[in-house]
């Protein structure tokens, strides 16, 4: 209070000032009154501090210790609300960027039912789209291949040699070295195929490459991840 009155006394007279929750207004006599709770914050300031030195180990603590923290951390999160809404704000915003080229790329593990509904879907987005397939062993990269020619409706499949058996790695690698020379406002976007078992306990059986693709490429720009599910019956 003896801060607002502070305020008060450097206002004009008939002058407003607009603050959270109040409007501050001159008023005559501001510096006895400022005085008073002044005086009365020193006093409150002094049995605190008597408090915290000869209670401190009896509890005092949560008050000088635990309850500005949570103080700190609800300011902290009203901040980053306050922020996002900032950002995320239409005014003085303009006309969206236009999308120059939307580029597509396929990750798949084999030729099957989910991967041709992956690239119907990745198909209908851009007329730019890219299979890509890890390979840990020559021969299954061969039958990939093969399938692909029949069944790949033309689509070009670049195939990643992986010779210590990683999957995630080589394909982020390409997915990187990609959008190193991605334009500007083009959009890149990730199709991965997701099967979609009957009963859900048998998801933690397969590999869950949507979830870690999102992980590692979050705070890339211009880059979608999408998974397209194949409900297995």
């Amino acid at each position: 209070m003896a801060r607002r009155w502070w305020k008060i006394g450097h206002l004009a007279p008939g002058q407003h000032v607009h603050e959270r929750g109040s409007t501050l207004r001159h008023e005559p006599g501001w510096q006895t009154k400022m005085a008073i709770n002044g005086f009365g914050a020193v006093c409150t300031a002094v049995v605190a501090l008597v408090f915290a030195t000869t209670k401190f180990r009896d509890g005092a603590w949560v008050v000088l210790i635990l309850r500005p923290a949570v103080v700190a951390a609800f300011s902290l999160i009203h901040r980053h609300y306050r922020n996002l809404a900032r950002h995320l704000s239409l005014e003085d915003y303009g006309a969206p960027p236009s999308v120059s080229r939307h580029r597509v790329i396929l990750p798949i593990g084999g030729v099957h039912r989910g991967t041709l509904l992956a690239l119907r879907y990745a198909m209908l987005l851009s007329d730019d789209v890219t299979a890509v397939h890890v390979s840990t062993d020559p021969a299954e990269a061969e039958r990939v291949q093969a399938k692909w020619e029949l069944w790949g409706e033309g689509v070009r499949l670049v195939i990643l040699d992986s010779p210590y058996r990683l999957l995630l790695e080589p394909l982020l690698g390409y997915i990187e070295a990609v959008a190193a020379q991605r334009q500007p406002n083009e959009t890149i976007t990730i199709i991965v195929p997701q099967f979609v078992p009957r009963r859900w306990w048998n998801n933690l059986l397969h590999t869950q490459a949507a979830t870690m693709l999102r992980l590692a490429l979050l705070f890339k720009p211009g880059i979608v991840i999408t998974d397209v599910p194949y409900q297995v019956e």
